[in-house]
């Protein structure tokens, strides 16, 4: 009989071993940084369940940018989003995963950088940085692809980075996609000639510079966004 019960001790130190070994299991887990190594406290963690709809756990990363998060069996992905204050207005920024691939419930490693420009992964879809659609005045139409818009950062981008002069065109006919999201000076060149602008939908004065900060959301429209309107 003793050895029997000796025998049912060992095998459950054994088993208590083997789940000491496999704590990991079920846990996400990672960082979020600065696209200069810096911490993000506060950030949203999002952690949804790929065939659920609408069925996610959260949390937010804490004071060293850190995260964990125990996940039940199922089919997940990691997303961050970051909510910062610029000129007044709060934005909702995704935040680049160091790995997009969705996994199990054994667990993951999930790292997230604060990237201001390039195509977000797959299941996301769209850019980071901010998005200006171009609009004509009524009755005046030109060719928007040869209109050679110039952005100028006016302080520093909402991640605190000093920015660049910016050249671009809306190759579309009617975006300019991917700019860093800050508040900008623009001019707008036709040919030989300056256009003017304004911001689109307003009785505001055409100026050949417009100073603007992105719209963190247009209703019904887009995010992260402004809209121009062009004039002779």
């Amino acid at each position: 009989m003793k050895r029997y019960i000796w025998f049912f001790l060992l095998l459950s130190l054994s088993c208590s071993g083997d789940k000491k070994e496999d704590s990991s299991a079920g846990m996400i887990e990672g960082y979020v940084q600065n696209a200069d190594g810096t911490a993000i406290p506060g950030v949203q963690i999002i952690i949804d369940n790929s065939i659920f709809f609408n069925s996610n756990l959260s949390t937010k990363t804490d004071a060293d940018g850190r995260y964990k998060i125990h996940i039940p069996t199922g089919s997940w992905y990691a997303f961050a989003i970051h909510a910062p204050v610029y000129n007044g207005r709060q934005y909702r920024i995704y935040l680049h995963p160091d790995n997009a691939i969705g996994f199990g419930g054994e667990g993951a490693t999930r790292n997230f950088v604060w990237q201001l420009t390039g195509a977000k992964p797959e299941p996301l879809s769209g850019y980071y940085g901010g998005v200006v659609t171009i609009d004509n005045f009524p009755g005046v139409y030109l060719d928007v692809t040869k209109i050679a818009f110039r952005f100028e950062p006016q302080g520093m981008l909402i991640d605190g980075s000093e920015g660049g002069v910016l050249f671009r065109s809306a190759t579309d006919g009617y975006q300019i996609l991917d700019l860093p999201i800050g508040r900008y000076k623009v001019t707008a060149q036709y040919g030989p000639d300056k256009l003017k602008l304004r911001p689109w939908n307003t009785e505001e004065t055409f100026k050949e510079e417009l100073i603007f900060d992105f719209e963190p959301q247009i209703a019904g429209n887009c995010d992260n966004c402004f809209k121009i309107e062009y004039n002779q």
